[in-house]
């Protein structure tokens, strides 16, 4: 390999990296302002339980007994 060669990879390294690094901080900002506002809009909903109960059901004696979530497909079990 030539000086050049060697000089053209490192090059695109640099690049590669500096894309990366400029990638990965619009990710977490993004993340980061999706998650202040999620907690935001669930300060607004009221009190929760930590069953995920809201507090006028368990006020109403209502108590999650499971947690299930149903995924329709058209595969047979």
């Amino acid at each position: 390999m030539t000086t050049g060669e060697i000089l053209v990879i490192a090059a695109a390294a640099a690049v590669f990296i500096i894309i990366n690094i400029i990638m990965w901080t619009i990710i977490i900002k993004k993340e980061r302002r999706e998650a202040a506002a999620e907690e935001a809009a669930s300060a607004d909903k009221g009190i929760k339980l930590p069953g995920g109960v809201p507090g006028a059901a368990a006020e109403m004696g209502f108590r999650l007994l499971e947690n299930i979530v149903i995924v329709h497909t058209d595969d047979r079990i």
